[in-house]
């Protein structure tokens, strides 16, 4: 089993809903997580976030692939896709 990693999480967009039962604060402030699976795309499954719905990811204000290792102490945050048109 993995050792779990403690990291801050900020959900944004349509990914706030998926901010845990119990944790305190408001949707868009970031929380502590100890995250098991050790990458972006486990730490979304872990918080219930159906696959896909992640769309880009960036740790410690660096974007980096969804895959990308996690390290205790990073700042991680998980953008849904964007909606896009013509002005």
């Amino acid at each position: 089993m993995s050792p779990k990693v403690e990291i801050e999480v900020k959900l944004y967009g349509q990914l706030r809903r998926y901010r845990p039962v119990g944790i305190p604060g408001a949707p868009h402030q970031p929380f502590n997580w100890r995250a098991v699976g050790g990458t972006a795309v486990a730490l979304a499954q872990e918080l219930g976030i159906p696959d896909g719905l992640v769309n880009a990811v960036a740790v410690n204000g660096t974007a980096v692939d969804l895959t990308a290792p996690l390290h205790p102490g990073d700042k991680v945050s998980l953008f849904p896709p964007s909606a896009g048109g013509e002005i």
